[in-house]
């Protein structure tokens, strides 16, 4: 037995030795593939009552530094319910002056001058959620959610704290800890963190797109994606629970009692195309280890890249009752 445990001690150190070396040895390795063209990447996200923003780029060989490289030379223009807006180019973007509207379907149409590079794109932008408050009970917040019948609707929840904090500085304006000796001053502000949440609603949380991690075997979401087939034209009461410990840096309640102020509800309704991008890119984002199978953003945009998709927001606040 004792030489068996000797020899499992030898093969474990050999390989932390083999693996030491391998991450100690630094070898540059030229890249030998083939650098492709750019492409021009959209970005644009509608919302009811704005008028529409257009980012246009070039997009970047993966490893080229520097900004990406705006188009300042399209000619864009978005048709809204069989009207056509032209947008005018401010240095950064591109603006559409036409106010957006519930319920509207927008084309995108994007030509490059002098070539025969064409981007076209479509969404319909959703009605606000109808989401109403239905209390608050310390970490315990109740809503109800009616879902517009006649249609797939896809949604998304994020829950943010909202606190009075104090900010210590030091003499060259830096914010540092409050037992730090440098320190000269505070402020008085209203900060506004996103937190997690936790959520015992399988006709939401069976959504495996949804964005979560798991704490002490319970599942809490960062952002909570969900579509209503299992409500699909009914009337939803919903429980989330926020949770207790917000991690703050430099950050800390007015009088140290840990009290939220009140509590902020995104409850946002996104178009189909919105949907799929959101869940793609967070997975994407999630997948940021070698050993993780990369993921394959979902775009919208014919002819390039990016996104070009709508969405509605209604905010719910929470206040309960030793609220400021």
């Amino acid at each position: 037995m004792k030489q068996a445990s000797y020899r499992i001690f030898g093969v474990g150190l050999l390989a932390i030795v083999g693996l030491w070396a391998s991450v100690s040895c630094e070898k540059a390795v030229d890249f030998r593939g083939e650098e492709q063209s750019p492409v021009i990447v959209v970005t644009s996200v509608p919302e009811p009552d704005t008028t529409i923003s257009l980012r246009v780029t070039y997009s970047r060989f993966f490893l080229a530094g520097g900004d990406f490289r705006p188009v300042a030379h399209a000619t864009v223009s978005v048709a809204a319910n069989g009207n056509s807006y032209a947008g005018v180019y401010n240095g950064s973007r591109y603006n559409v002056p036409y106010t957006v509207q519930q319920g509207d379907s927008l084309s995108l149409v994007l030509r490059i001058p002098q070539s025969d590079t064409v981007l076209t794109a479509s969404t319909r932008v959703p009605f606000r959620p109808q989401a109403v408050s239905k209390g608050v009970s310390g970490r315990n917040l109740r809503f109800s959610l009616s879902d517009r019948p006649g249609e797939r609707n896809y949604y998304r929840v994020s829950l943010l704290a909202v606190d009075t904090m104090i900010h210590y500085y030091d003499s060259n304006g830096h914010y540092v800890l409050p037992d730090d000796a440098g320190a000269v001053g505070c402020d008085t502000v209203v900060d506004t963190t996103n937190i997690y949440f936790s959520c015992s609603d399988a006709a939401l949380t069976s959504d495996a797109s949804s964005l979560n991690i798991s704490l002490d075997g319970d599942e809490i979401f960062w952002q909570l994606y969900f579509t209503d087939e299992l409500f699909d034209a009914q009337t939803r009461e919903i429980n989330l629970v926020a949770e207790e410990n917000i991690q703050y840096d430099y950050e800390y309640e007015k009088d140290g009692s840990g009290i939220i102020r009140y509590y902020l509800l995104r409850v946002e309704s996104l178009s189909r195309e919105a949907y799929l991008y959101e869940i793609s890119r967070s997975k994407q984002d999630d997948g940021d280890f070698f050993l993780t199978e990369p993921v394959q953003v979902q775009c919208n945009i014919v002819g390039g890249i990016g996104i070009f998709a709508a969405k509605s927001v209604t905010v719910l606040t929470f206040k309960n009752a030793n609220s400021e």
